[in-house]
């Protein structure tokens, strides 16, 4: 005896149902969940630590930053004094510096998130109507529905954690810092130290390693250096040509921040796991039942 049910209209009507109110329930949901904690675990900021949490729906990025011990973090930043070092001049004064190629093109922001969301909304739609297109005689259905609901899956177990991490990582170009504009979204800018100048970390060490979780990626972080702007200005330029001796007190800039970054997808995003149950306890009717008017199992 198969424990399979023989096809029917009624389990046809279900399954359209049940797919269209899980596609539903889905996009008025969070899609992505962020979880960031971060701790300076030396140097005169520790032992700040930041927390955050990034919720990503269909249309908007929601964040709320948590900063716990802050009073050393708050020291830090109002003892930082750094001096941008002076270019060197390699050209006359007569000779005229023609910009980049690069420089002369408008940047275009980053929308790596908003084409995510629209190809997940489109797979979501999609899978609504390949299984409206089970109760036709079409062939190769089954394939489409499956080939869709994998893609569906991708969209928010890969796609979205990598276009939000892809955003994230690259909101911090050389080129693009005095003219991009902050995201609601960046977390970057929320958690870590925006305002730490460009090559004001110098002689660190930076390190990420990737682990898989439940639905979803963790991100291990560290990274230190020795901060000029906790160096006097006089040593800023010797310290940035070599590291300082331990026990100096340039040696006292030397500042390190460990973190983890979370990226899963929603809770309710597990509802699309239910549909394979469906088929299969729902299964629809083969093509040559359809033609007759009689509804046997296909798959």
């Amino acid at each position: 005896m198969s424990l399979r049910p023989a096809p029917t209209r009624v389990g046809a009507v279900i399954r359209v149902s049940a797919t269209a109110f899980i596609a539903l329930h889905i996009v008025l949901s969070a899609w992505l969940v962020v979880q960031f904690e971060g701790q300076y675990t030396e140097g005169r900021p520790s032992p700040t630590t930041i927390k955050a949490t990034v919720a990503v729906d269909d249309e908007q990025t929601l964040i709320d930053v948590k900063m716990e011990r802050s009073t050393s973090f708050v020291l830090y930043m109002y003892a930082r004094d750094y001096q941008e070092p002076e270019a060197n001049e390699s050209q006359s004064p007569s000779e005229p510096t023609e910009p980049r190629a690069e420089e002369n093109q408008e940047s275009e922001p980053r929308a790596w998130l908003d084409q995510a969301r629209l190809l997940t909304k489109i797979t979501l739609v999609l899978l609504v109507v390949s299984e409206g297109l089970m109760v036709f005689g079409l062939r190769f259905r089954a394939l489409l529905r499956g080939t869709i609901w994998f893609a569906a899956l991708a969209c928010f177990l890969i796609i979205l954690p990598g276009a939000y991490l892809g955003e994230l990582a690259g909101n911090g170009g050389d080129d693009e810092e005095e003219n991009r504009q902050p995201s609601d979204g960046d977390l970057a800018n929320e958690t870590f130290v925006a305002q730490t100048e460009d090559g004001a970390m110098v002689h660190g060490t930076s390190n990420i390693d990737f682990s898989l979780a439940p639905l979803g990626i963790h991100l291990d972080m560290m990274f230190n250096g020795y901060d000029l702007g906790l160096v006097d200005k006089n040593n800023q330029s010797t310290v940035r040509a070599e590291a300082p001796e331990p026990g100096t007190e340039d040696a006292d800039s030397w500042v390190q921040f460990e973190s983890r970054l979370t990226a899963k997808a929603g809770k309710n995003i597990q509802s699309l796991f239910i549909l394979p149950v469906l088929w299969f306890f729902f299964p629809a009717a083969k093509k040559e039942a359809l033609a007759e008017g009689v509804f046997d199992e296909e798959g």
